[in-house]
């Protein structure tokens, strides 16, 4: 009885071992993607997230007439421009609000205490400053600015959380030095 079962277990794991192929292998090493493989995909996921979300916004806004950088940023510009464009290392004083794409303010600052850049120097977000090279003094703008030019993964405090999409108002814009 003992050889019969030893005998049976035998055949019964060739029988396994021989249904096994090379895909029923785990992945070595070499074939499992890499971290950076896996940062890259969850980056493009994210991206398009964040896109489909802009996009949401502007189609409920009846802002279809907006304009993109090439790098998610969205903004229209109105108005008739008292001056020129500005340019990095300009000095510009703005009135503006921040808001989420849900509504919530996050920021703001009025003509009386104005917020003052000097573009290019990167003391606010990428975005912001970007969207200020778009507008002349006299005009005001709307700009939609994707989370890898805004606050990022880090968020900003309880305001921003990580991963955020921030729509700037920009009312009132003057050179302060140039």
């Amino acid at each position: 009885m003992y050889r019969f079962l030893l005998f049976l277990s035998a055949i019964l794991l060739l029988s396994l071992c021989s249904c096994l192929t090379r895909n029923d292998v785990p992945p070595t090493a070499q074939q499992a993607p890499d971290k950076k493989e896996i940062f890259e995909h969850a980056n493009k996921l994210s991206a398009a997230h964040n896109e489909l979300q802009i996009e949401g916004y502007i189609r409920r806004n009846g802002l279809d007439s907006m304009r993109t950088d090439g790098r998610g940023m969205y903004y229209k510009v109105w108005g008739e421009p008292l001056g020129p464009l500005p340019k990095e290392g300009i000095q510009v004083a703005i009135a503006y609000t921040a808001e989420l794409l849900d509504g919530t303010r996050c920021d703001e600052a009025d003509t009386i205490a104005p917020l003052e850049i000097i573009l290019g120097k990167r003391k606010q977000t990428v975005g912001l400053e970007e969207l200020l090279l778009h507008v002349a003094p006299g005009q005001e703008a709307i700009g939609i600015v994707p989370p890898h030019l805004a606050y990022g993964v880090a968020g900003r405090g309880n305001e921003i959380p990580p991963n955020t999409s921030i729509v700037y108002h920009i009312t009132w814009l003057r050179y302060t030095k140039q």
